[in-house]
């Protein structure tokens, strides 16, 4: 009787210290998720105040648009096969004819937000603050691990020229030359003020390269002490793969650093009608857009060969077999020399990444023969088979 009832009070005692590690881990997790939601609202706070703060520019026109239903339908039946969902629009820059599929839907932009920070940098060159070969010397804080600027100077370095860097940052994609321009243009909030200052809406631009990628990975807020690029490798290696996969489950449901498709087809048009740059300067952004290197099978992929494509693709980390999100934002120069603004945002996709970008080409030539192929009366396109009878161009 003694002996069970030492094993009853040993049980009770086992039991009691259970209950008390599952309190400290429900603890432990509330504390990570609010601290979590409080990082994500305290960055959507900062970006609104500096917008209200922010002094006003002149508004852009306003571009006038004609939705083309037929091509709305052939764009939702090609996305059903995503294994993401998508944010998608078309805009003719000319005629204004414009097709939609869930264009207001926020996606993580990644490498997209190249894009505005390299608007920004170069309005600071009309404005006289830099010019395209000032030299700019590279921190600890901008360095990436991987990338031509990280090779070279793991530790920071160089100097090189602003236009190096954006040539890098947007044909490239190299993360060390964004977070470089992006702490030369004020920070990622200086951006995401000064396209709400002049009418671009729905993109939002919170962290740096360098911030994002410590968010994906799951470091913990200040574990990392902005040293080189070797650090950062090794301090992201550290991280346990539990701790990894729950960081990058949470950045699927992040409101920041994400944009829609209306917002990127705004931004293309206005730079492509030069409302935001001057001239000099919006030939010279569109020049670099063109010779875009990165992900050639998305917008250009099934395009008929020669066809000019002007673009900035985002691609995301993959954990548990989702990745991030899958982007190609650009603009194509159409056979009767008319351009159009495309944005395809594919966020959260599983499977392979190829899978998606062959939904990204599938769209742009659906968009494409649409658009080629006119109804002399009504100007909309006509009813055509999205891409099922492309012939895709060969590998490059």
């Amino acid at each position: 009787m003694q002996l069970n009832r030492t094993e009853r009070l040993s049980d009770t005692g086992l039991l009691k210290r259970a209950v008390a590690l599952a309190l400290v881990a429900v603890v432990l997790l509330a504390t990570w998720l609010t601290f979590r939601l409080a990082r994500q609202s305290d960055a959507k706070a900062t970006v609104d105040t500096l917008a209200t703060l922010a002094t006003p520019a002149t508004a852009v026109e306003q571009h006038p648009e004609y939705p083309d239903t037929a091509l709305e339908t052939w764009l939702a039946a090609i996305a059903s096969s995503s294994r993401g969902h998508c944010s998608i629009m078309a805009k003719r820059l000319g005629s204004g004819m414009v097709a939609r599929l869930d264009a207001v839907r926020h996606v993580p932009l990644l490498s997209v937000v190249k894009l505005p920070i390299a608007i920004v940098v170069m309005d600071g060159v009309d404005h006289g603050r830099w010019s395209l070969s000032t030299p700019v010397t590279l921190l600890g804080q901008d360095m990436h691990p991987r990338g031509e600027l990280g090779d070279r100077f793991p530790r920071g370095g160089g100097p090189v020229s602003l236009y190096r860097l954006l040539v890098l940052m947007l044909t490239r994609s190299d993360n060390t030359a964004a977070d470089a321009l992006t702490r030369l243009a004020g920070g990622p909030i200086a951006v995401t003020v000064w396209m709400e200052q002049h009418g671009i809406h729905d993109l939002r631009v919170d962290r740096t390269e360098r911030g994002l990628g410590n968010d994906w990975y799951g470091l913990p807020a200040g574990a990392d002490t902005m040293g080189s690029a070797e650090g950062i490798r090794e301090l992201r290696a550290l991280v346990p793969a539990a701790v990894h996969d729950s960081a990058a489950r949470a950045m699927l449901l992040d409101p920041r650093d994400t944009g829609s498709a209306q917002g990127c087809v705004n931004l293309l048009e206005h730079l492509w009608h030069g409302d935001l740059l001057s001239a000099a300067m919006t030939d010279t952004l569109k020049s670099v857009l063109a010779r875009c290197k990165t992900a050639p099978y998305r917008l250009p992929g099934r395009l008929p060969t020669g066809t000019p494509v002007a673009r900035k693709t985002g691609t995301g980390g993959i954990s548990g077999g989702v990745t991030v999100a899958i982007n190609d934002v650009g603009v194509i120069r159409m056979p009767d020399g008319e351009d159009v603004a495309i944005a395809v945002l594919v966020g959260a996709p599983s499977g392979p990444v190829r899978r998606s970008e062959l939904l990204i080409a599938r769209i742009a030539r659906c968009v494409f023969d649409a658009w080629s192929v006119r109804d002399s009366s009504t100007g909309a396109s006509r009813a055509i088979d999205p891409g099922g009878s492309s012939r895709p161009n060969a590998p490059r």
